[in-house]
């Protein structure tokens, strides 16, 4: 594969997301913003559910020390939403990381 045709893959990917699996063996709360306090989730996926992770939004905490972990903004056969960054994801190319994914 030329240097070009890697960038020019690597590009189609950021813009697309990247294609898994939930490896999870328990149920994944999907939720509608990331950020879910005072939310009930919109969904719930169990292992090996296939999802698109479109983009990694980092915690935040406020002044009082309140605030969210970590999530992955998520596509699903069904909706899309947010889960937990330390949800299990694999893909064809191995487990998907904050690293492998753009910031939303």
């Amino acid at each position: 594969m030329s240097v070009v045709a890697a960038g020019l893959a690597t590009v189609v990917l950021a813009g697309c997301g990247v294609d898994g699996k939930i490896g999870n063996y328990d149920k994944v709360s999907v939720w509608p913003d990331a950020d879910s306090r005072g939310q009930s989730p919109v969904a719930d996926l169990t292992t090996l559910t296939p999802v698109t992770v479109e983009c990694y939004t980092p915690g935040s905490t406020d002044a009082n020390g309140f605030g969210y972990g970590a999530t992955y903004k998520i596509s699903y056969d069904g909706g899309s939403g947010y889960i937990d960054a330390s949800t299990s994801i694999m893909s064809d190319d191995g487990a998907v990381s904050p690293e492998r994914v753009p910031k939303c």
